[in-house]
């Protein structure tokens, strides 16, 4: 039988350690159970050996908390709350258990808020900009609820859902980006090298060179002399526009002229919808009035035409008028979430269809990006293809022309 790695808490918040033999992982979970112990992690294969303490690390590998270190914490303090720990013994569990140091000095301080008289989400809002507003409030209606527990695993499944989506959009962005940093090294490389060991031919006859080759060797001119120019224009206007997207005119402008682009605009949009429609559903799942849900809904909404249109729908729903309705006639989100929000709110089954809403949009939004990923990787190939080309003409004239001297 295979052999299992576990951690476990016990009843009193202390941490085991070990290994175990059994069927699979589902069986060693079974065994810790009927020990009265909670599972904590279980993995496939048993390490060599088991650490008893955390390793200790220099100064320059100290890490910062990472948003992966907050969903482990959520996860892990939703499974030790719902098997039945109090919130002191469960926090000092997680001590234990965090491998991150920073985290789990943080955790520490959480723990010593909490113990002081201090609620979970008032502790959280304190220690880390990591516990957002978002977090605070979902946990914050766990608390009044007497259901802390399930808002915990309500909200790691959130995050996770998060996590993958941007996941996701990255890794579809990892092979045009490097396709297009290759090919732009590849045409450099022809102007500044390749191309200037004809001319010489060339200079040395006294001869003009084609016109066409006298276009592409001042490129490659600019490219070797005036390298350091192009970078510090490059340098410089990488810092003009992130000083312009900071600001909140610049960043509205630029949210503007995204949205009006004719594939990308969509797909923001879609994002968009998608971000909204799982945050609000997650809140209003969770307890949380409307009215504050929208408030917190509004934040994670990326793109600011889109935050500002659900803000005016927010302030009508203040008003008395209703949810869909508003979003409607503001134009915040598509036809069809809106029609779903409106069967929701018709139905009172508000949360689900939210969450349908943003299951649709997100798969949309994958969709959309492989579609417009399929369209940009033959466009960069093709691009780059007849810029090489330009320059092999520009060689074969060049020699050409050195025939005709030989003549």
């Amino acid at each position: 039988m295979p052999v299992f790695y576990y951690k476990a808490a016990k009843a009193d918040g202390q941490v085991l350690e070990g290994q175990l033999e059994a069927g699979d992982r589902d069986g060693v979970a079974r065994m810790l159970q009927a020990q009265g112990n909670i599972p904590l992690q279980i993995d496939d294969a048993a390490p060599v050996s088991v650490p008893t303490s955390k390793p200790s690390r220099r100064p320059w590998q100290r890490r910062s908390v990472t948003g992966t270190d907050i969903d482990l914490f959520t996860l892990e303090l939703s499974t030790l709350l719902a098997a039945g720990l109090p919130i002191g013994q469960a926090l000092d569990t997680l001590i234990k258990l965090t491998e991150n140091p920073a985290m789990s000095a943080v955790v520490e301080e959480i723990g010593g808020a909490v113990r002081g008289g201090q609620s979970l989400a008032s502790a959280l809002e304190e220690s880390h900009p990591g516990f957002d507003r978002f977090y605070c409030n979902m946990v914050q209606a766990g608390e009044s609820s007497g259901a802390l527990d399930l808002a915990l695993e309500r909200l790691a499944a959130f995050r996770a859902t998060r996590r993958e989506l941007r996941q996701s959009l990255i890794s579809a962005l990892i092979y045009p980006s490097i396709l297009l940093v290759l090919a732009m090294i590849a045409v450099a490389v022809l102007l500044a090298f390749v191309v200037p060991q004809f001319t010489q031919l060339f200079a040395d006859a006294g001869r003009e060179l084609p016109l066409l080759t006298r276009i592409v060797v001042g490129a490659g001119d600019l490219v070797v002399n005036w390298w350091w120019l192009m970078l510090l224009t490059v340098v410089a206007a990488g810092w003009w526009l992130r000083k312009d997207w900071r600001s909140t005119e610049g960043r509205r402008r630029w949210d503007a002229w995204l949205l009006r682009l004719p594939l990308i605009g969509p797909l923001i949009l879609k994002l968009n919808t998608a971000r909204f429609s799982r945050t609000l559903s997650t809140l209003l799942s969770n307890g949380v009035n409307l009215l504050a849900a929208l408030d917190i809904a509004c934040e994670v909404v990326g793109n600011t035409v889109v935050a500002n249109a659900v803000n005016r729908a927010a302030q009508r729903v203040r008003e008395g008028q209703g949810l869909a309705a508003s979003l409607q006639e503001t134009d915040a989100l598509p036809s069809l979430a809106t029609q779903l929000i409106g069967l929701g709110e018709r139905s009172g089954k508000l949360p689900p269809l939210l969450d349908q809403v943003a299951g649709i949009f997100e798969r949309d939004t994958q969709t959309s990006l492989k579609r417009l990923l399929t369209l940009a990787e033959p466009a960069i190939i093709i691009s780059v293809a007849l810029l090489i080309t330009v320059i092999i003409l520009s060689v074969v004239l060049m020699i050409l022309e050195s025939n005709n001297l030989a003549f």
